[in-house]
């Protein structure tokens, strides 16, 4: 470095004080501390929980908690508007760095805050817009309410919610502004929504631009608008438009956008132009997959899969898509017998046996008849399959074709019907019913009708809102195949707030199954089952309910044969409680029934227990033990579960 320039820096810091010295560190200071004072309203614990910046623990060892100028211009705001959510509008926030000597790498933070009065609300009004469109506005305003502390925050997204609310009304350039109006002792405060909404606006011409290599016919883009060209403008369809135009999944990007300036032809109306850019994703795919399962009948099974289609056939937005799929069990060379591999069996000759193989062909016409319904239809051929119950190999063919129906964002229903022929080696046709009755080989001819509606904000850590889900199947009888029956499955649960942070999670099922006809009949693979980390937490995986008996099949007997009715029900309090660990504890009830007239309320089951879990960018990762409620508590006969993601 120049002597010149070093000669000038020592002494420009000879001139300085210590403490002004120590701000040109390069180093940054570790926080030893975090104080709060002023506050008289909130402890510190509830102010510290606000903060970005804080103060080393020993958890710090290996990344040291340093200061950052940054941070502390974040901690005054964020501390400002949290008292601004309780009512406190104009408290002031100042930060004061305590350094310690020139060679101290610490420092302590204090938050001087000075809280003023606590200001509540004395009325809330509407001025200026349009009194048809004023008439909805207070479900806006549900947050503020005469007589209790304003929220500045509920006062700026209720500004923000008219603002939206008119531009899904034609009025995209409308103006919404909030004002307050004091008190003279500052206590109260009259709320008050300034609205301009400008000019009523007609939606004009759409332009489609296509980036990229790929072409489709613009039909296939614009049959996804609901925005209409002559239609009065809406902010709301524009943004469901291009929700649609993702769910094709066709697109990697898509921008749907007013474009240049409204052209006004009247002083209260304009009509704006739109413009649609979207990139299309390679219509082209193939895919690898490589899973391990379980499998009934071959315990453990390496599932390698490829699939390769076309998700854009001859640019009309068809779907094409052909898979082969296989399962291979490790096994002992040279032993015909099928059975998990033990420790003893790893220093032997081990081989992978295939004991499954499927291929699949997929067609989804998106569009069914004109309208957005898409259908599907799948076929399958299982060539070869082995069933060791009956130690016999079978070929399967089957073929299912479903329509789906979007009624609104969140709900939709679902028609299928499915077919199935089965053909048995090396067995005569007059034995081949029996022999299909035993493994994996039976025929299901099937008609089936589901509807779902999921409000949750967030699958995987749902906070707020609900999900049910309700079918009915109607097996064989007049379709044909090996089993008779109708069963019908209604699901519904619910999230919600609880005290603050803590979530209240419930759920209530409840399924019946009934044979149809003289020869009405159905296996446990269409039966209910309960028990495990899914339902009722107190049991085993699928141990609750009817098992099967020596003299009803000797080599099945005292496994679980399900049930034709099930009720069940979940009661769970969740909490965050600290970094990304979560904690609950629950309640489970319900049981299994062979027959619906076994239904008796006194046979219901209850398990109780905790649970913990740490929270990854897939899930929750849960462990939870549960126990049976009843008067002898023995603790150590309950259930242990470790998994992902939330039983419901």
């Amino acid at each position: 470095m120049n002597s010149k320039i070093i000669t000038v820096i020592t002494m420009v810091m000879i001139l300085l004080s210590p403490v002004e010295a120590k701000k040109f560190s390069f180093k940054r200071q570790v926080i030893k501390k975090v104080e709060i004072i002023g506050n008289k309203t909130f402890s510190d614990s509830k102010l510290k929980d606000q903060l970005m910046t804080k103060s080393n623990r020993l958890l710090n060892i290996f990344k040291k908690r340093r200061l950052s100028r940054t941070n502390l211009k974040l901690d005054e705001k964020q501390l400002k508007r949290f008292y601004g959510q309780n009512g406190f509008l104009f408290t002031e926030v100042e930060t004061i760095v305590d350094y310690y000597t020139m060679d101290s790498s610490r420092a302590i933070v204090i938050f001087n805050i000075k809280e003023g009065a606590r200001v509540n609300v004395a009325s809330l009004r509407f001025s200026g817009g349009l009194p048809d469109l004023n008439k909805g506005l207070n479900k806006f305003a549900k947050k503020i309410k005469e007589g209790k502390s304003a929220n500045h925050d509920a006062v700026l997204a209720t500004g923000f919610k008219i603002r939206d609310y008119y531009a899904d009304n034609g009025y995209p350039f409308v103006s919404v502004r909030p004002q307050y109006e004091f008190s003279d002792d500052s206590s109260e405060v009259m709320i008050s929504f300034a609205i301009a909404e400008s000019c009523f606006v007609y939606n004009g011409d759409i332009t489609i631009i296509q980036e990229g290599e790929t072409k489709t016919s613009e039909h296939i883009f614009r049959r996804e608008l609901l925005v209409k060209t002559g239609e009065p403008y809406s902010r709301k369809l524009n943004i469901e438009s291009q929700q649609r135009l993702y769910s094709t999944g066709l697109l990697k990007f898509v921008s749907l956008k007013r474009s240049g300036n409204p052209n006004y032809y009247r002083s209260d109306s304009a009509v704006t132009n739109l413009r649609l850019i979207i990139t299309g994703r390679n219509p082209n795919f193939i895919n690898f997959r490589l899973g391990i399962g379980q499998d009934e009948d071959f315990n453990s099974v390496f599932q390698p899969s490829i699939s390769w289609g076309n998700r854009n056939l001859w640019g009309t937005g068809r779907k094409l898509t052909m898979s082969i799929k296989n399962s291979f069990q490790l096994a002992k060379k040279d032993e015909e017998e099928e059975r998990a591999i033990k420790i003893g069996d790893l220093f032997s000759d081990l081989e992978f046996k295939p004991v499954k193989h499927a291929i699949e062909i997929n067609y989804i016409e998106p569009w069914f008849i004109g309208y957005r319904m898409p259908l599907s239809l799948v076929a399958v051929y299982e060539p070869h399959n082995k069933n060791p119950i009956i130690n016999k190999f079978y070929d399967r063919l089957s073929g299912e074709a479903s329509l789906a129906r979007e009624i609104d964002r969140y709900t939709s229903l679902r028609f299928s019907a499915r077919v199935e022929f089965v053909d048995i080696h090396d067995v005569n046709k007059e034995e081949e019913a029996d022999f299909r009755l035993e493994g994996d080989n039976s025929i299901r001819r099937r008609l089936s009708i589901d509807g779902q509606r999921d409000t949750r904000d967030n699958i995987f850590v749902p906070q707020k809102g609900s999900y049910s889900y309700a079918s009915l199947d109607y097996v064989g009888h007049y379709l044909g195949g090996d089993f008779n029956y109708i069963k019908g499955d209604f699901y519904w649960s619910r999230y919600r707030f609880l005290f603050g942070e803590n979530i209240l999670a419930s759920r209530f099922r409840i399924g019946a199954l009934e044979e149809l006809g003289d020869k009405g009949n159905s296996s446990s693979d269409d039966r209910f089952f309960l028990g495990g980390a899914k339902t009722v937490r107190g049991f085993a995986e699928n141990d609750l309910g009817p098992k099967w008996t020596y003299d009803e099949s000797p080599t099945l007997d005292g496994l679980p044969k399900g049930g034709k009715f099930m009720v069940l029900g979940n009661l769970e309090l969740r909490r965050s409680l600290f970094w990304r660990i979560g904690g609950s504890v629950f309640v489970d009830a319900g049981n299994v029934f062979f027959n619906i007239k076994d239904f008796k309320p006194s046979k219901i089951v209850s398990t109780t227990g905790l649970g913990l879990q740490f929270f990854t960018p897939v899930g929750p990762l849960r462990f939870e033990y549960a126990f049976m409620m009843q008067k002898e508590l023995d603790l150590g006969c309950g259930s242990y579960h470790l998994t992902l993601l939330y039983a419901f």
